[in-house]
């Protein structure tokens, strides 16, 4: 947990002062020259893959600190599909599908809301199966996230935006409950009647089948 969190404090304190202020204020910008002018203030060392490109307004009115700026960016490089790996002391910018392999945090904990940015949330359900979570709830995950279950351990190994995984953890606090016995016994009434009409209905199959 040590190096993690001195990942993410060297992820989230750029190389300028903090007291410094930028202009974080763009109409149609193209993001690798949002990139560029940061680079610049900032004194941050950024590496872009080929595929990064797109337009971003962001709209503030006065200037901000630098890891305000930086937080701004990275919702920016986020909205349009891009996330970022800290590298020794240089950013890798690429898209959010091929930066999921890259060297991004792993933890058990919440991660902190700012900057957006990937990361691998390992949830550990008390009262329910992973696997029942990930057949009910497929929903979880953004368009860019993945979510796989290590049924042997009975964990959630979630990967998306920090925004999201937020999201999906105030979900996961109300479904990963223990239920209550008149609620227990309501589905299991439920389950025995589902199973009942499906043996009719192979029933009915099986007897039109033979006439």
């Amino acid at each position: 947990m040590k190096s993690l969190s001195v990942l993410l404090i060297a992820f989230c304190l750029p190389f300028a002062k903090a007291e410094e202020k930028i202009k974080m204020y763009y109409n149609n910008e193209d993001l690798t020259k949002i990139i560029e002018l940061y680079s610049k203030a900032s004194g941050q060392k950024f590496i872009l893959d080929p595929s990064v490109r797109g337009k971003v307004s962001i709209f503030i009115p006065e200037p901000v600190s630098i890891d305000e700026a930086f937080n701004q960016l990275s919702s920016a490089l986020a909205v349009n599909g891009f996330g970022i790996s800290k590298q020794g002391d240089t950013m890798i910018v690429k898209s959010a599908r091929n930066i999921q392999r890259d060297l991004i945090e792993v933890s058990s904990a919440k991660p902190s809301i700012t900057p957006e940015r990937m990361y691998i949330w390992i949830y550990t359900p008390q009262n329910i199966s992973a696997g029942s979570i990930t057949k009910d709830l497929r929903i979880l995950t953004s368009k860019d996230g993945e979510l796989s279950v290590n049924e042997n351990t009975n964990q959630l190994i979630i990967c998306d935006w920090v925004s999201n995984i937020i999201r999906i953890s105030e979900i996961l606090k109300e479904v990963d409950k223990k239920v209550d016995p008149s609620i227990a016994k309501i589905i299991e009434n439920s389950k025995k009647e589902r199973e009942l009409r499906t043996k009719e209905s192979s029933t009915k199959r099986a007897e039109k089948t033979e006439n």
